[in-house]
């Protein structure tokens, strides 16, 4: 086709998805764009920015003609139907339905047998996509979703995998007519193999089983009751089993690292490159919300966050509950962001700042002064004067820290939090997540002035926040030993503010307590001692050293924030 043939058919093809935005009441905009890519089409919608993006080769036009606007047209349906085409459902509508009840589910399943989540998402767009075609099915032929198909099989090698043979199959059989079967049916290998599948999943999830009976000649046959698998499928109370089962069944004809085209996802990272409710939930605010939920509700750590980031993600949730004083650091004023009105300028009290000229009353010109200004409010930082620049805690990991504040076994639900949410390490990770929390409300928290050491049997350092926190979440409970040699160079500095946190005795304080208190003595330094004194905590005070008897550990949080508060009021 030459290039004014196709603008011409990217111009009918825009009326046309423009078309479907009206009919389907989508609130948003629609681009239509070449690509000399193959298979030929393509499709992707993004909620929040309200727009669709579809691609189309004008090559398919010149072998197929007539046949690129049926395409267009239906995948159009296709992606305004993900949130919900005006009088059908959609799927899977959110990405709170995407998340919970399509990825996790099938992510439970499929990461146990060593599926990456890049399958996952394929394989959970799959299943969507068929349930929103049967949906669509109800008034519409998609006659331009069957040659998407075709497409794809034509450029495949004239062959399906065996998966997208049991896509293309299960779609036929949820809402086709014969003439669409017959259509597609060259690129199957029809083996015994994608047959099982397909039939022990309309088996388990009982589609199969919706029947209905009606009279051909007089008599009485059974055939699908597309009417009530529609129902069923939409149905969003069924997604979470539908997707268990879709996952047991279809990852039988899949490998990891497996991917061919369905109309919108790219085959790339899910965060970047899958549909658009793939990218919103890895976006932060999805993720500390989901994150949220699941602590709240004790339902584990959602399959697809991972562990380290999901805990970082609870204790800072859960610091920024915590009472923290934000007044210190920072003040408000206001700026002037336009002049207007005139007044003769005075010399005597008047800068030459914001002046113009103007006549006086007899029309000569003189100097004039802007007599008026509106403002803006302005909050600014004040230097933090006096506040130790680098910030280290020594957090005793030790076995006993899994015990609870009364030093027994009820150390709460540990569904999210492995060590428990009702243990002393719990509430003395809250402690150090809250002085984070303190210093980043206060514009204070730098990512290179935070370390942290956690001790047991051996001494683990992380330098650096993001260190900090791969250590304090990575806990040891062994033994209590502090290896000095570790974290000296912590200590080489002056003035910093450094605090330890423990339960017990730590078991080579003979050896190392005259080395320790040492360096203790020149920074800002307090202990915290959850429970009684014991030889550690008479030595540091007989030394002059601020120790901090913490009878419930619950308490430890607030403690640290007033403690260091109360350190910079006085420093400053």
């Amino acid at each position: 086709m030459g290039k004014m043939k196709n603008q011409q058919l990217k111009q009918e093809l825009e009326e046309i998805v423009k078309a479907e935005l009206n009919k389907g009441k989508f609130d948003g905009i629609a681009y239509v764009e070449e690509f000399n890519k193959e298979p030929c089409f393509s499709g992707a919608i993004d909620i929040r920015s309200k727009m669709i993006m579809i691609h189309f080769n004008p090559k398919y036009e010149q072998e197929n003609s007539g046949r690129t606007k049926s395409i267009v047209e239906d995948i159009a349906r296709h992606e305004i139907n993900h949130k919900g085409y005006y009088g059908f459902k959609g799927c899977p509508r959110n990405v709170e339905n995407h998340a919970k009840l399509f990825i996790e589910p099938m992510a439970k399943i499929l990461k146990k047998k060593g599926y990456g989540m890049n399958d996952i998402h394929y394989m959970a767009n799959a299943l969507q996509d068929t349930i929103l075609h049967t949906d669509l099915a109800k008034e519409f032929e998609l006659d331009g979703i069957v040659d998407f198909f075709d497409d794809v099989g034509k450029h495949n090698n004239n062959k399906y995998t065996e998966f997208y043979e049991a896509h293309v199959k299960l779609n036929m059989y949820l809402w086709s007519n014969k003439n669409q079967k017959k259509k597609l049916s060259k690129y199957y290998s029809h083996s015994d193999k994608v047959k099982e599948v397909l039939q022990n999943f309309l088996k388990r999830t009982r589609i199969a089983s919706l029947k209905q009976h009606i009279y051909v000649n007089g008599k009485k046959i059974e055939v699908k009751d597309r009417q009530a698998i529609r129902q069923f499928l939409n149905d969003e109370k069924n997604w979470p089993r539908i997707a268990r089962i879709y996952a047991e069944e279809f990852s039988k004809l899949i490998k990891p690292g497996y991917v061919l085209p369905l109309p919108d996802y790219g085959g790339g990272d899910p965060a970047k490159e899958g549909n658009t409710f793939d990218r919103e939930m890895y976006e932060e605010e999805f993720k500390r919300k989901r994150m949220n939920e699941a602590y709240e509700n004790d339902e584990g750590i959602p399959p697809w966050i991972d562990s380290f980031e999901a805990l970082d993600i609870v204790y800072q949730n859960l610091a920024k509950k915590l009472n923290i004083k934000v007044e210190t650091f920072t003040q408000q004023t206001s700026m002037p962001i336009y002049y207007y009105g005139k007044r003769p300028f005075d010399p005597d009290r008047d800068k030459l700042k914001h002046v113009t000229f103007g006549f006086d009353d007899e029309g000569k010109v003189e100097i004039k002064k802007k007599r008026w200004h509106e403002d803006m409010p302005l909050t600014y930082k004040i230097h933090e004067k006096g506040f130790p620049e680098i910030r280290f805690c020594l957090i005793d990991t030790s076995g006993s820290m899994l015990e609870d504040p009364e030093g027994g076994h009820n150390i709460g639900r540990k569904s999210v939090i492995p060590w428990g949410d009702n243990s002393k390490y719990h509430y003395a990770l809250l402690a150090w997540y809250g002085l984070l929390e303190y210093l980043k409300q206060n514009y204070l928290l730098k990512q290179t002035t935070i370390s942290l050491a956690n001790f047991s049997d051996k001494t683990f350092v992380g330098e650096g926040l993001t260190e900090a926190k791969k250590i304090a979440l990575r806990p040891q409970f062994g033994d209590t030993y502090i290896e000095l040699d570790k974290i000296k160079k912590l200590f080489k500095n002056k003035g910093m503010l450094i605090f330890t946190v423990s339960d017990g005795e730590i078991f080579n304080w003979e050896k190392i307590k005259d080395e320790f208190i040492k360096y203790a003595k020149q920074h800002y330094y307090f202990h915290l001692q959850i429970g009684k004194k014991n030889k550690t905590t008479e030595d540091l005070e007989k030394a002059g050293l601020k120790v901090e008897y913490i009878k419930n550990a619950r308490d430890l949080a607030t403690k640290v924030i007033d403690l260091t508060d109360k350190l910079y009021r006085k420093n400053k």
